[in-house]
């Protein structure tokens, strides 16, 4: 019977399979951060995204009603984006919310304590019933203002301060920030989407800042936060911006003149 020849197979040695995965381990640790940046450029799309949708709908409530909706209503602190629910496609949540009442009254909590998309940002921490990631800006003190810091867009409306018309902005609507990332405010302080209460004005530091109050433009996206002026348009303000520029974007009429940011 003839003899049949022992053949060896070809395999890895263990040296080279620790060199193969000491590569594929080295692909891996260069290719993870462009991942998870391709990721957060998504997240911060969809940010930019709903903030447009917020814009256009102030845009439409002005064209209805000659005005931007109230940040806050007097008594019941309904708030502005409580206004614009039709143009954002939820007229169903608008229609069976009882303006007259506070915002948080047990009727109307049914529906203001929904979670919608378009208030919600990706890059957010927040996990709760009717949150918000934006935050209407009532303008800033940050330069003496013979108003308070009632000098924005969207603030607490009483009978001395009537709601803002276009011709009210006089530093132009492309240099007047309407609504902003504001990912500090949370459940403990009015951080919810009916509420009237998350209006903020910019007082202290840059974009992002950390030492700064609460009520202040903050995202979670590296290097900046979104926000949309009152034109419609949604830009992403750099946290390299000084106050002076930001707290004069916050303001409608204090003829700063702001060339680029």
């Amino acid at each position: 019977m003839p003899h049949t020849p022992f053949r060896i197979r070809p395999a890895f040695t263990l040296v080279e399979l620790v060199v193969v995965i000491a590569i594929l381990g080295l692909l891996m640790g260069l290719l993870l951060p462009a991942v998870q940046a391709a990721r957060e450029a998504a997240r911060r799309l969809t940010c930019s995204n709903n903030l447009a949708q917020q814009g256009r709908g102030l845009q439409q409530f002005e064209a209805s009603f000659k005005s931007f909706p109230a940040g806050a209503e007097a008594g019941t602190l309904q708030a502005w984006s409580t206004r614009i629910l039709p143009y954002l496609e939820h007229g169903d949540v608008h229609d069976q919310i009882d303006l007259q009442a506070a915002w948080d009254a047990p009727h109307n909590l049914v529906w203001t304590k929904q979670n919608l998309p378009v208030f919600s940002c990706p890059t957010s921490w927040k996990r709760y019933a009717g949150l918000t990631d934006y935050c209407g800006i009532s303008g800033s003190s940050h330069k003496a203002t013979t108003d308070g810091g009632r000098n924005g867009v969207l603030f607490l409306v009483i009978p001395s301060a009537r709601a803002v018309t276009i011709a009210a902005i006089g530093d132009g609507t492309s240099h007047t920030i309407a609504i902003a990332e504001g990912v500090a405010v949370g459940e403990d302080n009015f951080g919810f989407w009916a509420s009237g209460a998350n209006c903020m004005g910019h007082e202290e530091g840059p974009i992002n800042n950390r030492n700064g109050s609460l009520d202040e433009i903050a995202s979670l996206h590296p290097g900046g936060a979104n926000a949309v002026f009152a034109d419609g348009s949604v830009r992403f303000l750099s946290e390299a911006m000084s106050l002076d520029v930001v707290a004069a974007l916050c303001t409608r009429n204090n003829q700063e003149v702001v060339s680029e940011f």
